[in-house]
């Protein structure tokens, strides 16, 4: 999945470029709309059924207030009750900006613990992958 987020002042830091902590961030709002969109769930966030257990984001280049950045989001791994999202986000002018990937643990929200990644759940996510490879 791709998309577009524009650097708000809000996000610089005091050296004039994105401050780290805002990439977390744009890595939450892009896997989250990633998951919504693939449940047909609108903005019913209670239907986000993971916890974050794991980032690592790998700086390549600064991002400036202003600039719009390409985020593209997509499931790289899944496991018995994890999956793993990598990131690839870019500048407007195509440099790489940043590489990340956040590991999830499946979640169930009712019992307040973790739950396998049910055989259904993989089968939306191989569709979702396999539909947006196609645009």
């Amino acid at each position: 999945m791709r998309l577009t987020v524009e650097v708000p002042y809000g996000d610089i830091d005091a050296m004039g470029h994105l401050n780290n902590v805002a990439y977390l961030r744009y890595l939450e709002w892009a896997r989250s709309k990633y998951w919504l969109a693939m449940l047909g769930a609108g903005d019913d966030f209670w239907q986000i059924d993971f916890v974050v257990a794991r980032s690592e984001i790998d700086y390549r280049s600064s991002a400036h207030m202003g600039e719009v950045l390409t985020i593209d989001v997509h499931v790289s791994r899944m496991g018995k009750s994890s999956f793993d999202f990598s990131y690839r986000v870019t500048g407007p002018d195509g440099r790489l900006v940043a590489e990340a990937k956040t590991t999830q643990v499946c979640y169930d929200w009712a019992s307040r613990a973790p739950k396998p990644l049910s055989a259904q759940r993989r089968s939306q996510i191989e569709h979702f992958e396999d539909e947006a490879s196609r645009r």
